[in-house]
């Protein structure tokens, strides 16, 4: 996975960010900012005799190297916008090298993770499944010490072998952690080359979150930092992401989050309901065919919204021209390259300057039409920036 390249500055609820006058007409990419990353994450890391000593100076190397890019470590009452960062090592058993408030700074992570990861144990034994319950602990331990509770909780995982059945296989472990909404990033340190190893990680690993130091790329620390950009970019309570693929929960993810709203109102009602729902809110935009798309199968898996499907959209008329709706004082984009009107639309009218997606015939298909802002009752879909490294959100719950 590699940094993504696009980036529009958009504020959410409790956020920090800033914005340009000029209006993108493409949706907002995840924050890509690593001095900004704000999570909670526990690297753990197999140090049985196979690592070998080279191999584990290998990855505190890599572990030192995710974070170098101006993170901050640690908590700073004044900067909410940090990262801790725990270490756990595995063999026969697990230990604790770090919890989540001993590194406090790039230079303790140095000391720490080196010191730590400086000669692999006695033992023979790799058991993944401890080190992942380990990691457990920590993380819930620091759920309860600090108000970091809407952070998104990462275990990173480095392994050189993968062994373990019954009381000892580690899936079980991974899956109550990913159903805890925490996400598992594995790297496997393949030293015999064959590819076992990253295959039997990808038992455990979140989608597509797998790596390993043979990866043709040869960017692991790219990789690693990619994933937690994408991981650092997620939706209030309530609102589902916007993403390349709706029926693919694991494809890209996009800085956009929306949420379909089943109680009819009229254009210009909805238009103020999604400005209360969350700071910065607005009508959903569709600039492309995949966003249209996107926002059909959503409303297709939303109770209340029935056949034939009609919802209100944020195109609207403004002075003489089409535009789509954005947050109040924000400027709002002229309609360009991608149309989806039904036939016979728009109608040229003073009055019907309002537009909602429209349901024609029995095809689960729906297209634009205008209509009056202020008579025309419908469904809506509210949307609003994501919280990532450029939008901090203060809370993930609805007033």
């Amino acid at each position: 996975m590699k940094l993504f390249s696009l980036l529009v500055l958009l504020g959410v609820y409790g956020c920090f960010s800033q914005y340009t006058d000029s209006p993108a007409y493409y949706d907002r990419r995840c924050g890509e900012d690593l001095g900004n990353l704000w999570l909670e994450v526990v690297a753990v890391v197999d140090n049985s005799k196979g690592m070998t000593n080279g191999g584990l100076i290998s990855i505190a190397a890599n572990i030192a190297s995710v974070f170098s890019n101006n993170t901050r470590i640690g908590t700073n009452p004044n900067e909410p916008r940090t990262t801790r960062l725990g270490l756990v090592t595995y063999n026969a058993v697990a230990n604790t090298v770090a919890d989540l408030d001993q590194f406090q700074s790039l230079d303790d992570v140095y000391d720490g993770i080196f010191g730590g990861l400086a000669q692999v144990s006695s033992s023979d034994e790799s058991y993944l499944a401890h080190g992942l319950a380990q990691a457990e602990i920590i993380l819930e331990a620091g759920q309860t010490a600090v108000n970091r509770s809407h952070y998104e909780r990462v275990v990173i995982v480095y392994a050189s072998t993968y062994k373990g059945s019954g009381s000892l296989d580690p899936i079980p472990v991974a899956d109550r952690l990913k159903t805890a909404g925490v996400t598992i990033i594995t790297v496997a340190y393949d030293q015999d080359g064959d590819g076992a190893l990253l295959h039997d990680l990808q038992k455990i690993s979140t989608p597509p979150y797998n790596f390993a130091n043979t990866d043709q790329a040869g960017n692991t620390i790219g990789e690693i930092q990619g994933a937690l950009l994408q991981v650092n970019c997620f939706c209030p309570n309530g609102w589902t992401q916007y993403r390349a693929s709706f029926t693919d929960v694991y494809s890209y993810r996009y800085g956009v989050c929306i949420q379909p709203t089943n109680l009819n109102a009229v254009w210009r009602a909805a238009q103020s309901a999604c400005r209360f729902k969350w700071k910065n809110g607005y009508l959903a935009t569709e600039f492309d065919a995949n966003k249209h798309d996107f926002i059909l199968e959503a409303i297709r898996n939303e109770t209340g919204f029935i056949q034939p499907f009609s919802y209100h959209i944020g195109l609207n008329y403004v002075k003489g021209v089409w535009v789509w709706d954005q947050p109040v004082g924000w400027p709002q984009p002229q309609l360009q390259t991608y149309y989806a009107w039904n036939p016979g639309y728009p109608i040229t009218s003073s009055t019907l300057t309002g537009v909602l997606n429209q349901q024609r015939s029995s095809d689960v298909a729906t297209g634009w039409q205008n209509i009056s802002p202020l008579s025309t009752g419908a469904n809506y879909i509210c949307e609003t920036a994501s919280c990532d490294t450029e939008n901090y959100c203060s809370s993930v719950k609805s007033d």
